[in-house]
């Protein structure tokens, strides 16, 4: 297993995280839940998006069962149960956030979702403690911190990334979608993470699988040996920015020297 708290310790340094990177694993069996001495199960009925804020913020350790969940549409998001009448028909969307069934039916049909039967709870923790081998990990951050993310993911054997906005439920497009595809998944956070999970207005949310991990961290460690580090700094709007795109694009031979130097001072960074 990798040294997940050495690892989240260079993410934090690299990008300077308001809140802690969450660790986040499916369980076969509930049991597995009360195998742990630090994880608190809900002992109320719950959303998905305020167990993450429970973890990311107050730094517990959390689980819940299908039993524990407020709503059906999050333990069917994670496969914990079937898809529920109420998402069949279009009816529970419909209430609130489309003209009408057949829009709704539109959203349903487009919901990733992890397949039912193999999974019985979910189980958080801040992944700087080494808690269990992640399923996924979840990043918030402002977007300053999500491009450097993405830069450094595509440091090293490039691809351009898609990302997804079903709308409502955004869990669904940075959990499932990453769990389903094993790519890096980033949304926005929904109206109904803001209003139950206190995600900010300033955050967006990534999903990394748990295999690409040490990648990013590499990936980072590289372009801060470049000098592309968080906080970016700004150049000015009103300046000449001729020097600058030199600098920025290692067009001058001075900024090559100092590349070299950079990249030589922080190999162990």
């Amino acid at each position: 297993m990798p040294d997940w708290t050495q690892l989240t310790k260079k993410l934090e340094q690299y990008l300077r995280l308001k809140t802690f990177p969450v660790a986040f694993k499916l369980l076969e069996n509930e049991e597995e839940l009360h195998q742990n001495k630090w994880c608190r199960i809900a002992d109320t009925k719950v959303t998905l998006c305020q167990l993450i804020t429970r973890v990311r913020c107050f730094d517990w350790t959390v689980g819940a069962k299908l039993d524990n969940f407020a709503n059906p549409i999050c333990p069917y998001m994670l496969g914990l149960t079937e898809k529920p009448q109420m998402a069949k028909d279009g009816t529970y969307r419909a209430i609130k956030w489309f003209k009408d069934l057949e829009d709704s039916k539109q959203f349903e049909d487009q919901f990733p979702t992890i397949p039912s039967g193999k999974y019985k709870a979910v189980t958080m923790a801040p992944l700087v403690y080494n808690p269990f081998e992640p399923d996924i990990i979840l990043i918030y951050g402002n977007p300053a911190q999500m491009i450097l993310i993405i830069n450094a993911l595509q440091y090293k054997n490039y691809e351009r990334l898609q990302f997804f906005c079903v709308g409502e439920s955004s869990c669904t497009d940075y959990i499932a979608q990453c769990y389903l595809t094993r790519k890096p998944s980033l949304t926005i956070p929904c109206y109904g993470e803001r209003r139950f999970g206190h995600a900010q207005d300033d955050e967006l949310v990534i999903a990394i699988p748990s295999e690409t991990f040490e990648k990013l961290i590499s990936g980072l460690k590289f372009l801060y040996g470049r000098g592309i580090r968080y906080p970016i700094p700004y150049y000015g709007v009103e300046v000449d920015p001729t020097l600058g795109l030199f600098d920025a694009y290692g067009g001058s031979r001075k900024y090559k020297k100092q590349r070299i130097k950079y990249s030589d001072e922080n190999q162990d960074i």
